[in-house]
């Protein structure tokens, strides 16, 4: 019989053959289809605890095979979930079912759990979440009317006066630059506007906050007079005010904004009345958001109301209104005037586009549902097929759509950066997204892994491979046990090694306390000693980070399985593992478990 050293290193040189044998056993061959065939159609927590088959492959996979019994208890963890810091698997010490329940987190994707795969499912959530949720008190809808308010209205602006005596454009220009125009006083607003940038000792260049500084030195009317809301800096504002907000700054795609101007340019001639323009949602949802207007949420009879009463009427329902978005996009479509010529004007031709052009390049129409669906319709036929960073890479479109959902402005990150970051992936702490403060770039690293999980990163499903890969792992270990106890300790330490951050983990599990006793040449009586001594001692051997290291950890267990043999010679008789793995972290019933069965009985 082979020596505990020589049997270990056969099974770690060449993983995926061993996994393959064990793979091609009947058994697990058999129970492995019958888990593909039937995992995916598992919609609820009852399905699936009662489908014993599937159920008790899932726990084996995890090292739960002992627990399969404890149905309600299982049935209990899986219902609370993992969210709450206070639900029933994280309250657990023995982490197993933390991570059974993460895997098969029906609490938290419902009927998707076991189909979940984060690039496929969560990415468009939080697409559509940073396009549309925002910190202020109004929410996005509030601040997509005032950018919308604002676009539609500044170029009209031609002094201070005008500036000053519209308190919604006034708030989206100071708030660009982080100012509150509500917490300002009109008088201190005007003091630093008429004393303009160019003079060193003007008002707003004595203070210390350059904020109002700036502010001024895009509106300077001193310098510019009525030409200055023409200037880039101002039209561009809404989009600085949007960062200030906290939101996202989407911009859209450009194969978006170019399919819809181009289907604009090819169908609004068409158009000849007010019917036309309404029965044709995506032309009328172009038309309304160049001027700041959504005809997703507005009411068709109100449109319809707009356009009817036209602008040559100063008490038309549009003139009426205070904000002058609906006055500008009737008098652009002003079909009461001009009929069925309406659509050959200019305003209407070319106007209307430019300032679509301006929404889009600032992200201010990001908001509108369709956008949302289009982006997400071409996510999702195409993230299915992108297998490398590469492709990924290769795709902007369908790349600025998984940054977004991630938090990330794409406009402001470089390709270098962004493959710097999926190349490093998260495994070691030491990668450049782990590195990063801002724990965005975690998020999209983990979710795009091709650094551990290559090809398989956009289809993978933790409730299907993942599994499977786990329960040929366990059968593996439990197969070179019943051959040697030393290499079932070896394999298991190799895969634990890499999650394990302190000697309190490792004291806390049997079977790995007694890997480290043996490696450091320590009696089983020192397992009795106190735990920080122990502790320490462990501390002042070994640097637990050693375990993360591949080749210091191969050398870690070349020593204990070659002390392993020493103690305890190979021989055909092998001492009965149960009594190592009675009440270990990951074999066996944990105590904690075994109290709280206790007191559901009760």
């Amino acid at each position: 019989m082979l020596s505990t050293y020589l049997s270990y290193q056969l099974i770690t040189r060449d993983m995926p053959r061993a996994m393959d044998r064990v793979e091609r056993e009947p058994m697990v061959d058999r129970e492995t289809k019958y888990y593909l065939e039937n995992i995916s159609k598992v919609k609820t927590i009852d399905e699936f605890v009662k489908d014993d088959r599937l159920f008790r492959y899932a726990m084996k996979a995890h090292g739960l095979e002992d627990m399969t019994y404890a149905k309600a208890f299982m049935v209990k963890a899986l219902k609370e979930g993992v969210r709450d810091p206070d639900s029933f698997a994280n309250k657990l010490q023995d982490k197993r079912y933390a991570e059974f329940v993460t895997t098969y987190n029906f609490e938290r994707y419902g009927e998707k759990a076991t189909t979940y795969n984060r690039v496929q499912h969560d990415a468009p959530t939080n697409f559509a979440s940073n396009v549309v949720i925002g910190t202020l008190d109004g929410g996005f809808g509030f601040v997509e009317d005032e950018v919308g308010y604002y676009v539609s209205n500044i170029s009209n602006v031609k002094s201070i006066d005008d500036l000053m005596a519209d308190s919604r454009l006034l708030y989206v220009a100071m708030g660009a630059f982080g100012l509150d125009s509500t917490l300002e006083t009109p008088e201190r607003i005007r003091e630093m506007l008429e004393g303009g940038v160019a003079d060193p000792d003007s008002p707003a260049n004595k203070l210390a906050d350059k904020r109002y500084a700036n502010f001024v030195a895009a509106f300077d009317f001193a310098a510019h007079g009525d030409a200055t809301t023409a200037r880039d800096v101002v039209q561009n504002a809404p989009k600085q005010f949007v960062f200030a907000t906290g939101l996202a700054v989407v911009k859209p795609s450009a194969e978006f904004v170019k399919a819809e101007t181009d289907y604009y340019k090819a169908n609004i001639g068409k158009v000849k009345s007010i019917d036309d323009l309404l029965g044709n949602q995506r032309l009328l949802r172009i038309a309304m958001s160049a001027y700041g207007l959504n005809a997703d949420t507005e009411e068709p009879r109100q449109i319809r109301a707009m356009l009817t009463g036209g602008v040559s009427d100063p008490d038309s329902p549009a003139n009426k209104l205070e904000d002058k978005s609906y006055a500008n996009f009737v008098a652009a479509f002003n079909f009461a005037e001009h009929g069925a010529g309406t659509t050959t004007r200019d305003a209407v031709q070319k106007d209307t586009l430019k300032l679509y052009a301006v929404k889009t390049e600032s992200g201010l129409v990001a908001s509108s549902k369709y956008f949302i669906d289009v982006e997400t319709s071409y996510y999702l036929s195409k993230v299915g097929d992108i297998q490398s960073i590469d492709d990924l890479m290769a795709d902007k479109r369908l790349l600025n759509f998984a940054l977004t959902a991630y938090g990330l402005d794409p406009s402001l990150e470089p390709p270098a950066r962004i493959r710097q970051m999926l190349e490093g992936g998260i495994a070691d702490p030491k990668s450049p997204a782990n590195q990063l403060t801002d724990k965005a770039y975690v998020a999209f690293v983990t979710a795009f892994n091709f650094a551990e999980y290559g090809e398989a990163t956009t289809t993978r499903t933790p409730a299907q491979l993942p599994s499977i890969d786990k329960f040929l792992r366990q059968t593996l270990e439990q197969n070179a046990g019943k051959e040697n106890e030393g290499v079932r300790l070896a394999l298991y330490f190799e895969r634990k090694a890499s999650t394990l951050t302190n000697f309190y983990e490792i004291l806390a599990d049997p079977a790995l306390a007694k890997v480290v006793r043996t490696a450091l040449s320590l009696p089983d009586s020192f397992a009795s000693a106190d735990i920080d001594r122990q502790v320490k001692l462990f501390e002042e051997k070994l640097d637990i980070e050693d375990f993360t290291d591949p080749a210091r950890l191969e050398k870690f267990l070349t020593r204990f399985t070659s002390l392993w043999e020493i103690n305890n010679p190979t021989a055909p008789a092998q001492a009965q593992i149960s009594v190592l793995f009675s009440q270990p972290v990951e074999f066996g019933i944990s105590t904690d478990a075994l109290f709280a069965i206790q007191s559901m009985r009760r």
